[in-house]
C-alpha cells in the first residue's frame, strides 16, 4: 500500500466553483488528505485508476452529477475501484428543490451508488459542511481500518474462536485490527511482546502491552473497561435483562426518570442489531446508521444517565421475593431488586445441515457478521433468509465478494423485506433464488461450497462458496424463565391483556388487571423481539423499552402502598 495520504476527490464542471470547494476542504483537511480535483467524470475515472494502479487510498468522492461512464455513474465507478470509498452528490443550497437533482439523488441512493447529498461551503468556515464532511470521513476511517487500532486480535483466518472475538469486538463498538498469525505483520507484533511462536489459539493485543491469550468474553469486556463484575449485596429499582435496542431504550428512561438500573448482558450491546452493517429506515438518520454505532449511543447515553451494567454475566433465572425480587446470575451471584424488564431479544436459528456444523465461524456465520466481509473480497458468497437482516447482510457483502446470491426458501420477498432493500438488492446485482434450500456443504479447513436443493423439483446443485450467512429467523431466548411466565408455544413471553386472554384460567394473580408489557409474573416486564405479538423492528423495540417504564413506576407505586390504580 502507498505511503501517499488518502485522496478526497472533488468533480465539478465550474472551475471557480471547484477551486472553492477544493479549497474550504485544504483548510480544514490538508494536513492529513490530500485534495485532488476532477473536471468531469471522465478525467475523475482516470484520477480513480491511478490512484488504485499507485496502491493508494480514495476516501471521498464529491461530485456535481453522476456522469456516465460506459453507462455506469462516477460513484459506481468510484466504489467498484474502492469498496470503502464514501459519496457525496455535490448540491447547491436549495437545490434539493429542482425534480431533476431530486430524482437522481434518490435514484443513485435506492441504488446503493450513493450515500448523501452535500451542501456547497458558502462561507468560510462553513462548519455544517465540514460536520457531513468529517462524518463521510470517520465512517471511511472505521471501515477502512487504515489508522492504527487500540486492541489487535492475532488469530488464524477460519478458526471458530477468532470469529467470536472478532465478532464481540466489532459489536461492542472497539475498533480493532486483525492478523494473520503467519503474516510478517503478526510476528513482529508477537516478538514485541516476548512471543517467538505462531499461536495455535488467538491473543488479544491492547494498546496499552497487555496480551490476552484466548481470553474468555468476560475477560476480553473487561479489558477495554466494560464493567463485568457484579458486587456483594447488589441491589436495584430495576434490573433489565439485556443490551439490545429494547433493554438499552429501557435503561435510558428509567435512569432519567430517577431510578436505579442495572443492566445485565451475556454477550455485547445492541444484541441482534448490533451486527446489522446499516439500518437505512431508523427515524432520524437520513443517511442510514450502523447496528453498532446506534448501540454504542444508547449505551453511552443511558450511563451519563448513572444505570449501571453488567457486561459479559448471564441471568439464569427469576425469584420472587417479599416486595420484589431475586435475580439469578452465573456463576452464583444474586441481585435483589423491585421489578424486573425482560429485553432477551432473540437468537437466529440454526440451520439443520449436519454437514455445516464443523464450519461455524469458518464459512458459516449466523447473523450478518459484517466483520467477515473484507476478508471475502473476490469470493462467492451466500446469504440464506428472506428478511430484512438478510437483505441488509447481502448489500453490505456485495461491496466486496466476486458474487452475492440470496437463498429464500419462499416464493417472493415482498411479504418479509423493505420495498427499499428489495430496490438496492436488484440495482447491487444480488442474485435473488427463491425456492430453495441449503442441504449440504464441505471444504478442508473452511467452507469450500454448498449444495442446493430446488424444493419444487428436488434438483441439488453444488456451488462454490466461501461464505455462507444464515439469518433465517429467530428464536426467543426464554428457555431459562421460571414456569410462572407464560411463553406461548414458541417461547415468545405473554404480556398485557394477552396474559388473561391466552393464558389458563388462574394465570394472573391480582384483581387488576396486567399493565402495558407485564408478564403474568406481577412485576416483571418484557419488552422487544421475545415479547409475543410483538413488530420485529429496531424501532419497534425502543419504543417498548421507553413505555414500559411508566408500567413499572406503576407497579413500584403500587408494591409501595401508594397507588390508588384500579382495574
Amino acid at each position: 500500500m502507498s505511503s501517499a495520504p488518502p485522496v478526497i476527490l472533488v468533480v465539478e464542471r465550474d472551475a471557480e466553483g471547484r477551486a472553492a470547494v477544493a479549497a474550504e476542504l485544504g483548510r480544514r483537511y490538508g494536513a492529513d488528505y490530500r485534495i485532488d480535483e476532477a473536471a468531469d467524470e471522465h478525467e475523475a475515472a482516470e484520477r480513480i485508476r491511478a490512484i488504485a494502479d499507485d496502491g493508494g487510498q480514495l476516501a471521498l468522492v464529491l461530485a456535481d452529477r453522476a456522469g456516465d461512464l460506459d453507462g455506469h455513474s462516477l460513484f459506481a465507478v468510484a466504489r467498484r475501484a474502492f469498496p470503502d470509498v464514501r459519496r457525496g452528490r455535490l448540491i447547491a443550497w436549495g437545490q434539493w428543490g429542482d425534480p431533476g437533482v431530486r430524482e437522481e439523488i434518490l435514484r443513485l441512493m435506492a441504488a446503493g451508488e450513493l450515500e448523501y447529498y452535500v451542501i456547497r461551503p458558502w462561507h468560510s468556515p462553513d462548519e455544517y459542511f465540514h460536520r457531513t464532511i468529517t462524518e463521510f470521513l470517520l465512517e471511511w476511517e472505521r471501515s477502512i481500518g487504515l489508522r492504527p487500532r487500540e486492541v489487535a486480535v492475532v488469530g488464524r483466518d477460519g478458526l471458530p474462536r477468532t470469529h467470536e472475538i472478532r465478532s464481540l469486538l466489532a459489536r461492542g463498538g472497539v475498533p480493532h485490527e486483525w492478523l494473520d498469525p503467519r503474516s510478517d505483520a503478526a510476528r513482529e507484533r508477537l516478538s514485541a511482546v516476548g512471543i517467538a511462536d505462531v499461536p495455535d489459539e488467538p491473543v488479544v493485543l491492547l494498546l496499552d502491552g497487555r496480551v490476552l491469550r484466548n481470553p474468555d468474553n468476560a475477560t476480553l469486556a473487561a479489558a477495554y473497561g466494560l464493567t463485568t463484575d457484579l458486587e456483594e449485596d447488589t441491589e436495584a429499582d430495576v434490573v433489565v435483562v439485556g443490551a439490545g435496542p429494547g433493554g438499552l431504550a429501557a435503561a435510558v428512561y428509567a435512569a432519567s426518570e430517577g431510578l436505579d438500573v442495572l443492566v445485565v448482558e451475556r454477550e455485547s450491546i445492541g444484541g441482534q442489531a448490533g451486527s446489522s452493517s446499516l439500518i437505512r429506515n431508523y427515524l432520524g438518520f437520513s443517511r442510514g446508521i450502523s447496528g453498532s454505532e446506534l448501540a454504542q449511543r444508547a449505551y453511552q447515553q443511558a450511563w451519563v444517565f448513572g444505570a449501571r451494567f453488567a457486561h459479559a454475566r448471564e441471568v439464569t433465572g427469576i425469584e420472587p421475593t417479599d416486595g420484589g425480587f431475586t435475580v439469578h446470575v452465573a456463576p452464583d451471584q444474586e441481585i435483589r431488586c423491585r421489578s424486573v424488564v425482560l429485553a432477551t431479544g432473540v437468537s437466529y436459528r440454526r440451520i439443520d445441515v449436519p454437514e455445516l456444523e464443523p464450519f461455524e465461524g469458518a464459512g458459516v456465520f449466523y447473523g450478518a457478521s459484517a466483520i467477515e466481509a473484507q476478508g471475502l473480497a473476490g469470493r462467492p458468497v451466500f446469504v440464506v433468509g428472506g428478511g430484512n437482516s438478510a437483505g441488509q447482510a447481502a448489500l453490505h457483502l456485495a461491496r466486496y465478494a466476486s458474487s452475492v446470491t440470496l437463498l429464500v426458501r419462499g416464493t417472493g420477498l415482498a411479504a418479509s423485506m423493505s420495498q427499499y432493500l428489495i430496490d438496492q438488492l436488484h440495482a447491487q446485482g444480488v442474485t435473488i433464488r427463491t425456492g430453495v434450500e441449503v442441504v449440504g456443504g464441505a471444504g478442508e479447513d473452511a467452507l469450500e461450497r454448498i449444495r442446493i436443493e430446488d424444493r419444487d423439483t428436488g434438483e441439488i446443485h453444488e456451488e462454490d462458496c466461501n461464505g455462507l450467512f444464515v439469518l433465517i429467523g429467530a428464536s426467543p431466548r426464554t428457555d431459562w424463565l421460571p414456569p410462572e411466565i407464560l411463553r406461548d408455544r414458541w417461547g415468545y413471553v405473554l404480556t398485557g391483556s394477552a396474559v388473561i386472554e391466552e393464558g389458563p384460567p388462574g394465570s394472573w394473580p391480582l384483581e387488576r388487571v396486567p399493565f402495558a408489557h407485564e408478564t403474568s409474573m406481577p412485576g416483571v416486564f418484557a419488552v422487544g423481539d421475545a415479547r409475543r405479538h410483538s413488530v420485529k423492528r429496531v424501532a419497534s423495540a425502543v419504543g417498548e423499552g421507553s413505555v414500559v417504564v411508566s408500567s413499572v413506576h406503576r407497579r413500584l407505586a403500587e408494591t409501595a402502598g401508594e397507588s390508588t390504580v384500579g382495574p
